[in-house]
């Protein structure tokens, strides 16, 4: 796997990187922040299958999924998310981030969140060419 080197030499690293694939519960949406920037966002959860043993779902990992411009136009990965459709299957490429806040009731909470590079439709076409490649299969 190559990697790429930054301005000043050196090596840059992936941070957090990670890639999901998450069922839509609820439509996205493109909104603009205090400061004119346009932002997407989509909530969705990760599927953690069964348990062998009862057959029960284990519980499932909810997650924002967002993205923001840098000025007031959308970019691509914007338009991606403002385009998902509750009950879609997307597979995200992004970093993995924690959003934690305190309620007005002195509660604390905590939210996962993935800034995406990438959004697209789910499809086992695209998944399993990834893993031939990750795995040094051949295609």
């Amino acid at each position: 796997m190559a990697t790429k080197k930054q301005k000043n030499g050196n090596i840059k690293r992936p941070s957090n990187y990670v890639v999901l694939t998450l069922h839509a519960i609820a439509d996205g949406e493109t909104r603009f922040t205090n400061s004119g920037n346009m932002m997407s966002k989509v909530r969705a959860f990760l599927s953690q299958g069964k348990e062998k043993d009862s057959d029960e779902y284990k519980p499932s990992i909810f997650v924002d999924v967002m993205a923001f411009s840098k000025n007031e136009n959308a970019t691509s990965v914007i338009e991606a998310i403002s385009n998902v459709k509750d009950k879609d299957l997307i597979t995200v490429k992004g970093r993995l981030a924690m959003d934690v806040w305190t309620g007005k009731d002195g509660t604390a909470h905590q939210q996962l969140l993935v800034f995406a590079g990438s959004v697209e439709p789910f499809s086992f076409e695209n998944c399993e060419e990834e893993f031939e490649e990750d795995l040094g299969e051949p295609a």
